[in-house]
């Protein structure tokens, strides 16, 4: 099935594009952006492509090849900006329609990234192609470029440092709005397991204290492997079943017999 977008993890390689400060470099942050972009659109059912997925060199012409041979009808191309600004653009084709770029901007401001401005741009010799060549070498593919944000600016660096996803997941959300495809937000991550709580130690005062001795019988059958199943700390002084029983005779019988080799 061809994709319906095609995410184009912006400059890469020997480029590491204009973007940078001492958090991140450019292209790195793109691929991040990008690389998440891809693994939720597949986990929403959207067919979804993407122009690179490791740090490798693209040129301009591989690059709008990959995107123009996709079969996809839409293209995010990500990016970090610089040059002394404040906020996400989103630039878009002189032949397309800034609906798109739009919705990217609204749900960027409302993950907490303001947005400095919506826009297209012609060559200055000739206004009737594009600027930038992922616009005017993309072919009918409706290419949106991305800005995320200012390297140079403090705020916006410590923005998308510290939420990237958040960000990213905004562009998804944005997609899905425009394209009219089903949205879900991502799942949280599971819960981190409970530690399993240690033997209870002898208390002093009014508490019913726990002999010491049965701690260090119940820790050297665990010690020898006898007992695997931490449960059985909880209920020391309850009768272990008969199965339990002989899985521990036959561990210490084959630990006997390996001894005696």
């Amino acid at each position: 099935m061809a994709p319906i977008l095609i995410i184009d993890a912006g400059h890469g390689g020997i480029d590491p594009g204009g973007g940078n400060n001492a958090q991140f470099t450019e292209k790195d942050m793109n691929l991040k952006i990008s690389l998440y972009q891809y693994r939720r659109f597949q986990e929403l059912n959207i067919p979804v492509a993407i122009t690179r997925t490791t740090d490798i060199t693209l040129t301009a012409e591989a690059r709008t090849a990959k995107v123009r041979e996709s079969g996809a009808r839409y293209c995010i191309s990500n990016h970090i900006n610089s040059g002394g600004g404040r906020g996400s653009e989103a630039i878009y084709s002189i032949y397309s329609t800034p609906t798109l770029s739009r919705i990217i901007a609204e749900e960027l401001k409302a993950a907490g990234m303001p947005n400095r401005r919506i826009f297209t741009r012609t060559l200055p010799n000739n206004s009737k192609l594009d600027y930038y060549y992922m616009h005017r070498e993309t072919g009918s593919v409706e290419t949106v470029i991305v800005e995320y944000g200012f390297a140079d600016n403090a705020q916006d660096a410590n923005k998308l440092a510290s939420d990237w996803e958040g960000l990213a997941e905004a562009v998804v959300r944005a997609f899905c709005i425009y394209a009219k495809q089903n949205y879900r937000p991502p799942s949280p991550p599971p819960p981190e397991p409970k530690p399993t709580p240690g033997p209870t130690k002898p208390e002093s005062g009014g508490g019913q204290p726990v002999p010491e001795w049965k701690h260090e019988a119940i820790n050297w059958l665990y010690e020898q492997g006898f007992l695997t199943d931490e449960i059985w700390r909880q209920q020391m002084d309850q009768p272990l079943p008969l199965w339990a029983e002989a899985l521990i005779i036959k561990r210490l019988y084959e630990k006997l017999s390996q001894q005696e080799k």
